[in-house]
Parts: C-alpha cells; sequence; structure tokens
C-alpha cells in the first residue's frame, strides 16, 4: 500500500514541478537557462543554444513524467501501462501549453506538445528497458 502512494505522490509532484517551470515568465526562463549554462560551462551566447536548452527540457519533463506513470499504474497492477501512461502525457502536454498562453513572455506551441510527446515516448522505452533488464536478472 505505501508504495502506491509513494508512486502516487511522486506523479504529483513532478506534475507541480513541471507546471511550476511553465508558470515561468520569459526573464524567469532566461536566468534558468542561464544558470544551466554556467554549470555546464556552455557559451550562453547562441539563441540556437537557449533553444536546444528548453527543448531539451520539454523532452527531460515528459520522459520522467512518463515513466514515473508507468511506476504508479504498474504498482496498481494496471493492464495497458504504456498506453496510460501516453495518454495522461498528452492530455498534460496540451493543457501544459494552453497554461503557457496566460504567462508573460510565454505562449503555447504545438511543436512543444510533439516534443513533449516524444519526451514521452522515451521514458516508455526507458521503462520497458529497465523491466527487460530487471526480469532478465532474475530468471
Amino acid at each position: 500500500m505505501i508504495k502506491k502512494i509513494i508512486n502516487i505522490v511522486l506523479v504529483i509532484i513532478w506534475m507541480i514541478v513541471i507546471f511550476s517551470l511553465s508558470n515561468q515568465n520569459s526573464n524567469d526562463t532566461n536566468y534558468t537557462t542561464n544558470i544551466i549554462c554556467k554549470i555546464f560551462n556552455i557559451n550562453s551566447d547562441s539563441e540556437m543554444v537557449f533553444l536546444l536548452i528548453r527543448k531539451l527540457a520539454h523532452i527531460t519533463e515528459y520522459l520522467i513524467l512518463s515513466f514515473l506513470l508507468c511506476n504508479m499504474f504498474s504498482s496498481f497492477n494496471v493492464k495497458n501501462i504504456l498506453l496510460y501512461s501516453l495518454i495522461i502525457c498528452i492530455i498534460y502536454a496540451c493543457t501544459d501549453e494552453f497554461h503557457q498562453l496566460f504567462i508573460s513572455g510565454r505562449n503555447g506551441q504545438v511543436i512543444d506538445v510533439l516534443i513533449d510527446i516524444f519526451g514521452s515516448i522515451i521514458g516508455l522505452l526507458v521503462y520497458k528497458l529497465k523491466n527487460k533488464i530487471f526480469n532478465y536478472q532474475n530468471t
């Protein structure tokens, strides 16, 4: 029972993290991107670098979300874990981009939803790979 609660809480916390990051105005987003550039010693003068970091953030956010959803559904022995996780990620990505329409300096973009879906699919593949490796080691 505790594992189920922990998995639900992790999904909710991660959704709050995504919402909080989407709630940043453009100045805050630039500040965050600059911090990432400093951490990884990347030249932050390039617009292409900023764009790449932002798109990689989308992929990473939804990779983690889909993985956490799979863990949550598996703790409840749900069938079609991958499908349900992907559907929730798609819905959340759409609502996330809609939410950004109301944030100063931000805008909701269909391309970002597609990037989020791509990240979600990677997360599903990582989850499947983890299960294959874990099941292989237990045989």
